[in-house]
């Protein structure tokens, strides 16, 4: 079920790149040599770069001090993982490709991007897609040393080592010759055959895990992997600050400021705020007393002992969206991987250096405007629209995290500065935890100097930077840049003491009020995910039926949950901020307080009719219908839609009536939930396809079960069978493109669908804060056009001080 899908993935995307759109392809004639740095020309930065001269006053001498939670001190472009550490290595990378406001993939000579321009290409039948990225010149990294298409080519071949262990996943894409180069196999057919046997070896081992059968390091590995993804997604819910609200749960006023770090716990149904008071469900071991006092990790160990005493791995996976054991759409399950890596092993040590390099990977020159530049090409096979996202990769400095001995051999085309399935090389990367890179930012010890001291860069919960002035787009306007470790819920006590200068507190009243007045501004931000009510088209079968529901339903009533301007209403299944949402949306049902336009619905189908004015089943008998909330109408942002919709239905003789049931997420594909209320997360490509897609036979997720469209896609009507055959046809045809020109109109189309088959009501779409002391920082440096993809430090390099 979407709501509970991957969260660590879906958030982390937004690091990523989100959409895939063309840019013009440039013409030249490329040369067939192959290079290590682009040659001629000068270097590809602004005519009006800045330089460090220009930075005086405070930019010169005072700290610039964001806020941070714990982070694991993982700060490494390859291995970190927590939302913290990623965001502080960031600071001192420079991209591939990056995404701008709108979530398109951008490059350019004013990007902070490595690719000049780029190019997407599709084969006339579909057989492979052709990716070409123009590499600047003149670029260097932070100690001076010239960043080249080495560099690229070691971030590249790291990402798709066989012992690569990290949270990346280039891996994924079917880039030709990698299955070759991964199996060291030579010949694709071949190394298919030999992964295929691979695979099925682990499979097996897989099965046994879930009948109970696995060995006791197989079983082990599994529950370790699926501790793993609980520690996931409560790093992800307390850094993105999300609270039970955010999943229709009840929570005290006091939740950011007191409980916080709790969320993993609300999350899986450990803990429940009803009538005052906080619960803990039985066997959890949780004592509420402590809530206030538990640490993350502690939520973590208690939410992993409760899944293991409650749940096998299975069912786990099926209840909060992972693949653990389970294979899904997108591939196989993390324990068939693991298990698969290691089967793989002793044949890959015997046979290293059959497969010396990834033949859909080229790096050669090209010509263009009398310039020579470097040109990375990769060719995938098929189409993908989402695999542009993994060419935001980070350019990373080879002599800095490789070996000497691997980078002085590093050639481009058989040597690329990584020994190839070696743990002991993985664990020589890992341990260089002193991010370098050519982003805006260096790492330094309290006084400003530069360090490669893990111990002086992190030291007693802040982070130190200094400016690069070598940076590509310009010397940063501020000098000196810091992270300063504090507590969830402590986010504008910290600002208003003058400990931080910029922080991002969960959006709500209380915090507005408590800024009012002070030297603290703030902005907001749409959030990326939306509510909605949801409808099961199995338990509730007439089309017309659904829609009559759907227009008694009154969605601006969720905005009294977020007053003040903090949520505005939805009128089509996606995120309002993705740019495949149909501008101009207009509200398919909208609310009709009278009944009369639920009753015409009603008395559209042949299976009620109207009685003295009141509408009744075919058979005299009276029309009931069941909405659930997984907490009371009251501390629920569409209780009051619901309560409306029982006054309104009642006018007609419908009966509503309103259930509660915490574990109403949990239960949405046993057929037992007619009408419910939750949020999505929305993920940052608008494929459709997990979530819509009604033909079995290709789709197994289950939100399409929740929404009963697996059972209407052949037992529904003409009308219902009608419109989700067009629905899965859009949803594949938007699959084929990569240009978001033709994506959009497709996507547009679809939620019309979507809407028609009156299986999901949008209702809201809250926002998010970012706060900072505006006597402290000029907010016109700035990012200005804010959206949940660009924040306001976003162009950290631009932001000044007053």
């Amino acid at each position: 079920m979407k709501a509970v899908k991957r969260i660590l993935a879906l958030l982390l995307c937004l690091t990523l790149l989100v959409a895939a759109a063309a840019c013009a392809k440039t013409e030249a004639d490329p040369s067939n040599t192959s290079s290590g740095a682009g040659s001629g020309g000068a270097a590809d930065v602004p005519a009006d770069r800045r330089d460090a001269s220009s930075r005086t006053g405070n930019n010169a001498t005072t700290p610039l001090v964001i806020s941070t939670l714990q982070p694991d001190g993982k700060f490494n472009p390859f291995y970190a993982t927590s939302a913290y550490d990623t965001d502080i290595v960031a600071m001192t990378q420079l991209e591939l490709i990056t995404s701008n406001e709108n979530a398109e993939p951008v490059a350019g000579l004013n990007e902070k991007t490595y690719a000049l321009s780029y190019t997407m290409t599709v084969a006339e039948d579909q057989s492979t897609s052709t990716y070409e990225f123009i590499l600047k010149n003149g670029l260097t990294f932070a100690d001076g040393t010239p960043v080249t298409g080495k560099d690229l080519l070691f971030s590249i071949y790291e990402y798709l080592d066989p012992a690569y262990s990290g949270s990346g996943t280039l891996y994924s894409m079917n880039i030709q010759g990698l299955t070759s180069y991964r199996n060291q196999v030579l010949g694709d057919d071949a190394a298919a055959d030999k992964d295929a046997e691979f695979a099925e070896a682990a499979q097996e081992r897989v099965q046994a895990v879930i009948d109970g059968t696995g060995t006791e390091a197989d079983t082990a590995l599994a529950w370790e992997l699926l501790k793993e993804c609980i520690a996931a997604d409560s790093s992800v819910l307390v850094s993105s600050g999300y609270s039970p609200a955010d999943f229709g749960l009840a929570q005290p006023d006091d939740y950011a400021d007191k409980y916080a770090k709790t969320m993993i716990l609300s999350y899986m149904g450990l803990i429940e705020y009803a009538d005052g008071a906080w619960t803990a469900a039985e066997g959890s071991n949780v004592d509420v007393a402590k809530l206030d006092s538990y640490t993350e990790a502690e939520c973590v160990d208690l939410a992993y002992a409760y899944t293991q005493a409650n749940m096998t791995i299975a069912e786990y996976d099926e209840g909060y969206g992972y693949d653990v054991v389970t294979d899904t759409e997108d591939g196989v399950s993390q324990l068939a991987a693991a298990l698969k890596k290691e089967i793989a092993a002793t044949y890959l040590e015997e046979n290293k250096g059959t497969v010396k390099s990834i033949s859909g990977i080229t790096l050669d020159t090209v010509e263009t405007d009398g310039v020579t530049r470097e040109r990375l090409t990769v060719v995938i096979n098929g189409v993908d629209p989402k695999a542009i996202w993994n060419f935001s990769i980070q350019v990373v400095p080879m002599h800095y995290y490789s070996t000497p001995e691997l980078t002085a051999a590093a050639d481009g085309k058989e040597n690329f500065g990584v020994e190839f399935n070696s743990t002991e090389f993985q664990e020589h990367i890992k341990k260089n935890v002193v991010p370098m890179g050519a982003g805006p930012y260096v790492p330094c010890d309290s006084t400003g100097a530069v360090t490669t001291d893990s111990s002086k860069f992190y030291s007693d919960g802040i982070v130190y930077f200094v400016a690069n002035d070598n940076f590509m787009l310009g010397a940063p306007n501020i000098k000196y840049l810091r992270y300063k470790t504090i507590t969830q819920g402590s986010e504008i006590d910290n600002l208003q003491n003058g400990e931080v200068h910029f922080s991002d507190p969960s959006a709500s009243t209380e915090a507005i009020n408590k800024l009012s007045g002070t030297n603290i501004s703030y902005v907001l931000v749409d959030n990326l995910g939306y509510g909605y009510i949801g409808m099961n088209a199995k338990l509730i079968p007439d089309l017309y039926a659904r829609r009559a529901l759907a227009y008694a339903m009154n969605v601006e009533l969720t905005l009294e949950s977020y007053s003040g301007g903090l949520a505005e209403v939805i009128y089509r299944p996606m995120s309002k901020v993705s740019w495949a949402y149909p501008q101009g949306a207009e509200d398919m049902y909208p609310f009709d307080g009278t009944g009369e336009k639920s009753k015409e619905m009603f008395l559209m189908s042949d299976n009620y009719k109207e009685v003295d004015g009141k509408i009744v089943n075919k058979d005299g008998s009276k029309v009931t219908f069941t909405f659930t909330l997984p907490a009371d109408a009251a501390n629920h942002p569409a209780g009051a839609v619901f309560t409306e919709a029982q006054t309104t239905l009642a006018k007609i003789g419908v009966e509503v009536v309103i259930d509660v049931n915490a574990n109403v997420l949990k239960e949405l594909e046993s057929d037992t939930i007619a009408v419910w209320a939750a949020a999505w997360q929305a993920t940052i490509d608008p494929d459709m396809f997990q979530v819509y897609y009604s033909d079995p036979a290709k789709n197994t997720a289950g939100s399409p079960k929740a929404y009963g469209l697996y059972y209407k896609y052949t037992d529904g009507s003409d009308e219902e069978k009608e419109i989700l055959k067009n629905l899965n046809e859009l949803i594949d045809q938007g699959r084929t493109s990569l240009n978001v020109a033709e994506r959009k109109p497709i996507y547009a189309e679809a939620c019309d669908l979507v809407m028609e088959m009156a299986v999901e009501i949008p209702t809201y779409q809250r926002k998010n804060m970012y706060a900072y002391d505006s006597s402290v920082l000029d907010d016109t440096s700035f990012f200005q056009n804010i959206t949940p993809y660009k924040g306001p430090l976003s162009e950290i390099w631009n932001v000044s001080m007053k």
